[in-house]
């Protein structure tokens, strides 16, 4: 990444934030940027409970292109958080039941593994506290390998859990980072699954 690329997208409202250093790790992946300002804060959600009342922008059952021809078809009831996430063309941010979830997809050189640290790593600054269960092994795009990790925190005195999962395939790597109100998760889980499975990433 250059030191002039700017993140993916941005939460409105949220002041701007500092470009990262430029070292080895940003060089290879922007995904870290574009999730790091998901715990900017409560306001986050309180401007998408506003936004619920006028969905927008989802056409249900359409694939979304994100970067690398990397495909995410929506679920049912899933609509657009463009307009609380500023998302860049190479992520797509959707909302449903108090939960909003990011895909992005980026040219990436390393392991799952690494990326999911790096993404935790990223993650973990945005919480007063922060646990995350240990990072289970899953299927993304049908029969990817991928890694999937649950994790809770606190951020500005209220509880959020999410989940994280990121993929790895021929010099691109997928991120989904999913987060909702404390006990708001599983009401979208099999949704989330759904569509992580039907992901469409080229062989």
């Amino acid at each position: 990444m250059n030191q002039g690329d700017l993140p993916i997208y941005t939460v409105r409202g949220a002041p701007p934030r500092p470009m990262p250093t430029e070292g080895p790790r940003h060089s290879l992946w922007r995904g870290p940027v574009i999730l790091v300002a998901v715990m900017i804060g409560w306001m986050l959600f309180t401007l998408l409970l506003a936004a619920f009342a006028a969905p927008a922008g989802v056409d249900q059952a359409v694939p979304i292109e994100l970067g690398r021809n990397v495909t995410v078809t929506p679920a049912d009831g899933w609509t657009s958080a463009a307009d609380v996430w500023e998302a860049g063309p190479n992520a797509v941010s959707l909302k449903r039941a108090g939960a909003v979830v990011v895909f992005a997809a980026e040219a990436y050189d390393g392991t799952a593994e690494e990326l999911l640290a790096f993404e935790l790593d990223d993650l973990k600054g945005q919480f007063d506290s922060f646990r995350a269960l240990p990072a289970a092994e899953s299927s993304i795009a049908g029969d990817l390998p991928g890694l999937t990790v649950l994790f809770s925190g606190t951020a500005d005195s209220s509880r959020l859990e999410g989940e994280l999962a990121a993929a790895t395939y021929g010099g691109t790597g997928v991120v989904m980072l999913a987060v909702a109100p404390a006990g708001q998760l599983p009401r979208v889980q099999a949704d989330l699954d759904t569509m992580l499975e039907t992901l469409v990433v080229p062989r």
